[in-house]
């Protein structure tokens, strides 16, 4: 087809399969029953309910391609320009145009593979091997180079920047499966073993290691060594997992004979596990054991514990068949360093308090009875702190109740004191009322809060904040929602002075702002500037878009009665001033007008760099009246009237204009 391609539909009606075919060639040369063969065709797509394929081609060549039976050497090439498949897993690894190249023989019997190749962006793969057509057996050399990029995020922070993996594949007439030779290798990490699923009994045999753990944080460093076992049937295997290092140092303290093992039992009906930890940090012993066992289809971990030092972890749990808990876990913890360490991480002070889970109903409820005196972590700290509070449905829509005090909580160089909240339960709502002093300003707030289907709604009823004598207050219930890390605003209306800001819009990985002034006190700006002494008010509208990082910013202002201590010195009264522009990429420029009841009309505008040193090219003209020599020509004994016709041009750098 040279005009649009053929619609095709296989397949049934449960499995569909769509092609579009634009061209399809076939074409025999030779003599005999043996001629050379060159099969190639295009198809604009190809969608199954799975996958859909666009751009798709392919071509099949044999030099001497025996007929009759069907057999003889064949190579082929099949290419896709994009591949949409709804799996986040595996979509990442075939983005982009991917290239698929085999060369081997057909016979009677067999499919054999003398080389084959997956190419794309993210994936290199190779591939020799058989696969019998009489008995369905399989034996295949797998060798793959991939992108860590490409690969699920809960294991990039430990790969370099490729990742390689090779295995020997087998599966036999009767449908059992083996992988030898399997190895895994990305930098720092290696891991070897084999496994198979052969009459249903499963086996899995994994070694490997991590010889630099800083890769899972920067104040480690050591090395550790696993090893995986499986054993037993496919659907309830006896499993072993153990985790050794000789010595690590996390956050300046020395971890030594550290000792991990897991084993149990992968029973849906009848789960058993043993976990056991050993070992010494910074001279004190570590003791922990978890024993997941089911007695009468009931399920419980007894004796849960985890004993460093002085720091103590305890409890008992029962479970139910969604393994939900309901029991009590207690901590005394006079010294978290050393657990934080344990944890890689870098962390001091003390936690105290308990955790209870139970049901109310079929919901899970958690209540949080806990203390510190202080506890940081980075350049994050909290001084006094205390936590009552239940969490009702916390699996599915988690709704809060209870007090959060604490005397201080410091981010960087940002501290908030006196934080006193309270929080109370509201249907699936958590209504919460309080305040803090963040950075010397006063604020409070109180509304409700909800988390349902991925998404966070917060309605503010009040809330105000006061800094240098300026008080910011919410004018009008507003709503805001959090959902896949964009935040929406729904006409935020904030009380200025007497005058009002209203913003809408959404904050995330890009900027779409709108913001409506009315009537906006100049005179807020006092506090901030001694001296201006500053009059009037502003009205208007401002958008910003773009990235966080550099945000483009479109404005329209109308400013009534402006008027300073450096104008009212020079003899002007009220004026009004106009103006309109955009801000982008270190770039302002605008248009404005100034205008006043005694004849004062100036317009003009142009544009300011703001990048290094500030470059100007602005032009002004209009009239400028006498009067506003009024005053000093009086204590001279003169007067003039009249206007002047101004034209004002400024050029060049803002230092030396």
């Amino acid at each position: 087809s040279t005009g649009p391609s053929l619609p095709l539909a296989l397949g049934s009606t449960e499995s569909p399969i769509k092609l579009e075919l634009q061209a399809l060639s076939v074409k025999a040369a030779g003599q005999g029953t043996q001629p050379k063969l060159d099969i190639s065709a295009v198809l604009p797509s190809a969608a199954t309910n799975l996958a859909k394929v666009e751009g798709l081609t392919l071509a099949l060549h044999s030099d001497a391609f025996d007929v009759k039976s069907r057999t003889g050497p064949i190579s082929g090439t099949v290419t896709a320009d994009k591949i949409g498949l709804d799996n986040p897993t595996i979509a990442p690894l075939i983005a982009g145009r991917i290239t698929a190249k085999v060369a081997g023989s057909l016979a009677t019997d067999a499919i054999v593979i003398d080389s084959g190749s997956v190419t794309g962006d993210a994936l290199n793969t190779g591939f020799d091997g058989r696969v019998s057509l009489t008995d369905g057996a399989i034996d295949l050399n797998l060798r793959a180079d991939a992108a860590s990029a490409a690969l699920p995020a809960a294991a990039r922070g430990v790969l370099a920047e490729r990742t390689e993996l090779s295995a020997a594949l087998k599966r036999d007439a009767n449908g059992n499966v083996t992988a030898n030779a399997i190895r895994l290798v990305s930098g720092a990490l290696t891991a070897d073993g084999q496994a198979s699923l052969a009459d249903n009994q499963l086996a899995v045999d994994i070694k490997g290691a991590l010889t630099d753990i800083s890769l899972l944080s920067g104040d480690a460093k050591g090395a550790i060594a696993f090893a995986l076992n499986a054993q037993g049937a496919g659907t309830a295997p006896d499993l072993s997992l153990t985790v050794d290092s000789d010595r690590l140092s996390v956050a300046e303290r020395e971890i030594t004979g550290l000792r991990l093992t897991a084993t149990g039992k992968a029973d849906a009906a009848n789960p058993a596990a043993n976990v056991q930890l050993t070992g010494n940090v910074a001279g004190q012993p570590l003791q922990g054991r978890a024993v997941l066992a089911t007695s009468d289809g009931k399920r419980a971990i007894n004796g849960l514990l985890l004993s460093l030092g002085k720091n103590r972890l305890s409890g008992d749990l029962a479970l139910d068949e969604a393994f939900v808990p309901d029991g009590t876990v207690a901590l005394d913890l006079p010294d978290i360093g050393p657990l934080a360490a344990l944890a890689l991480e870098k962390a001091e002070g003390d936690v105290r308090g308990t955790i209870v889970f139970s049901k109310t109903g079929n919901a899970p409820e958690v209540t949080i009875k806990a203390s510190t005196a202080s506890i940081s972590r980075g350049d994050v700290s909290a001084r006094t702190v205390t936590i009552d509070a239940s969490i009702a449905n916390y699996l599915a829509a988690p709704v809060i109740s209870g007090k959060i005090r604490a005397d201080s909580v410091t981010s960087g160089g940002t501290v908030i004191r006196g934080i006193d909240v309270d929080l109370k339960r509201d249907g699936d709502w958590t209504g919460f009322s309080g305040g803090a002093n963040v950075k010397d300003i006063p604020a409070r707030a109180a509304g409700r809060v909800r988390i349902a289907n991925g998404t966070t709604t917060v309605e503010l009823t009040s809330g105000q904040a006061t800094m240098r004598g300026i008080k910011a207050a919410i004018a009008q219930a507003s709503t805001i929602t959090i959902a896949n890390g964009t935040t929406s605003l729904d006409r935020l209306a904030l009380n200025l002075g007497g005058g009002t800001a209203t913003v809408s819009g959404k904050v995330g990985e890009a900027l779409n702002l709108n913001a409506t002034l009315a009537r906006v006190p100049m005179s807020l700006a006092n506090s901030f500037s001694p001296g201006l002494d500053a009059a009037g008010s502003i009205s208007g509208t401002v958008k910003v878009t773009g990235a966080p990082a550099n945000p483009a910013v479109a404005f329209k202002i109308d400013a009534a009665g402006v008027q300073t201590s450096q104008t009212r010195g020079a003899g002007f009264g009220g004026m009004g001033v106009s103006s309109s522009g955009t801000f982008s990429g270190n770039r302002l420029t605008f248009d404005a007008s100034m205008s006043d009841a005694a004849g004062l009309g100036l317009k003009g505008g142009g544009t300011m760099t703001t990048s290094g040193t500030p470059t100007l090219d602005l032009d002004f003209a209009g009239k400028v009246p006498f009067a506003f020599l009024t005053r000093t020509l009086a204590a001279q004994g003169l007067s003039l009237s009249g206007t002047a016709d101004v034209n004002l041009k400024v050029r060049g750098p803002a230092t030396s204009p």
